[in-house]
């Protein structure tokens, strides 16, 4: 998927990237979208940023798959998570820029 997007490409001369799914579990660590797009970026030199509705893997195995740091809807606001999840989107998006 990350050659049919170009990403390589896109990802010359970028500061930062940022990925992300519903849930950051044992599944993506093993070949989903955000594990791919963090080695990349990783080989590229470039920290990787995750933004998902919740995590259930620890801190040290996303380090391990090149994920600087991750950012979890349910962590912000576990009453409004699903039902205010662009307003939280937002709030981590101002927070990484």
């Amino acid at each position: 998927m990350l050659e049919l997007v170009g990403f390589a490409e896109q990802l010359a001369g970028a500061a930062l990237v940022v990925t992300g799914e519903g849930a950051l579990d044992a599944q993506t660590l093993h070949g989903k979208a955000p594990a791919g797009v963090a080695a990349a970026a990783r080989a590229a030199g470039v920290p990787v940023v995750a933004v998902c509705g919740r995590c259930e893997v620890s801190r040290a195995e996303l380090a391990a798959a090149g994920i600087r740091e991750v950012h979890a809807l349910v962590d912000l606001d576990p009453e409004r998570c699903r039902t205010k999840a662009g307003a939280l989107l937002r709030r981590i998006g101002a927070g990484l820029g």
